[in-house]
């Protein structure tokens, strides 16, 4: 995917993964309320992670990283265990803790544990647009819901409810043709990405041309950027699809750079969240 120069938080992504052509068999998209007003107060901003099962070797220093880019910007973080539903995988319960903080702001970023932010001077209202109601990155393989930007609307509490209302992609009977995995597949089914539609063959939403107007897609170097085409100066780096040792060994990698940044730059760490990068042997040793 080629990569634009330089890469700004509104970068946008190439045509070919945007999929906002109009769908005739969906319902027309419903823009109201769209662009939203602008207020003329200091917006009100948090960050979302979950960090459950699987990673120990990462949480911790994982929230630490998240902690002090929020605390440098004036941010609250948000990490609330509470919310997690075990009867489906983990990452569906971001949807509940989105749902459930985002009515006492005016936007919201969640951020999985497995990302890294490596530029401490962007700020999120970067990348708010009031064009539209969310903002997402794409890659080769389309929108990942890793970093997610919502703002506070009626229709963006709406559609957090319809996602986590999909539940017949929680444990679909047949799974040789989910291209995603857990959340990922109900946002693709509502926004109805080309990719979804040509491997599962099943009918379009009914009103995918309202999630497409109002979700802005941006090159996944402007706050999604992963491994393999990370450049310095990239908001946040992404380890979708790296496991267990090799992803610990690498986010450490990138947490060590990121820490050091923020030092160099000045920025107060608060030493309850000065945590260190995993070493080798806790990544060989525990889950990641």
């Amino acid at each position: 995917m080629d990569r634009p120069i330089p890469c700004a938080t509104d970068a946008l992504v190439p045509s070919g993964l945007v999929d906002r052509e109009f769908l005739r068999d969906a319902r027309p998209a419903d823009v109201t309320n769209l662009p939203g007003k602008q207020p003329t107060r200091r917006l009100k901003g948090g960050i979302v992670s979950l960090c459950d099962g699987g990673v120990d070797a990462i949480c911790a220093p994982s929230m630490a990283n998240k902690q002090a880019y929020a605390d440098a910007h004036g941010y609250d973080f948000i990490v609330d265990a509470d919310v997690i539903d075990r009867s489906r995988p983990t990452s569906w319960s971001k949807l509940l803790a989105m749902r459930k903080h985002l009515p006492r702001y005016d936007f919201l970023l969640y951020v999985d544990v497995d990302a890294v932010v490596m530029n401490p001077e962007t700020g999120l209202e970067d990348i708010v647009d009031f064009d539209y109601d969310q903002v997402l990155a794409a890659d080769s393989n389309g929108v990942n819901c890793g970093v997610w930007l919502v703002r506070n609307t009626p229709w963006t509490l709406w559609f957090l409810d319809e996602l986590w209302a999909q539940e017949h992609l929680v444990a679909p009977k047949n799974t040789w043709n989910m291209l995603f995995k857990y959340e990922q597949r109900a946002f693709h089914h509502l926004y109805a990405s080309t990719r979804w539609r040509e491997v599962t063959k099943g009918p379009i939403y009914p009103n995918a041309n309202t999630v497409r107007a109002r979700t802005k897609i941006v090159h996944a170097c402007a706050f999604n950027s992963q491994p393999w085409f990370y450049e310095t100066g990239d908001f946040i780096i992404h380890l979708a699809g790296l496991k267990g040792t090799v992803k610990c060994v690498v986010f450490a990698r990138y947490y060590a750079r990121a820490r050091a940044l923020m030092r160099a730059k000045g920025m107060v760490v608060a030493a309850d969240v000065d945590v260190p990068p995993p070493s080798a042997w806790t990544c060989l040793t525990k889950n990641a």
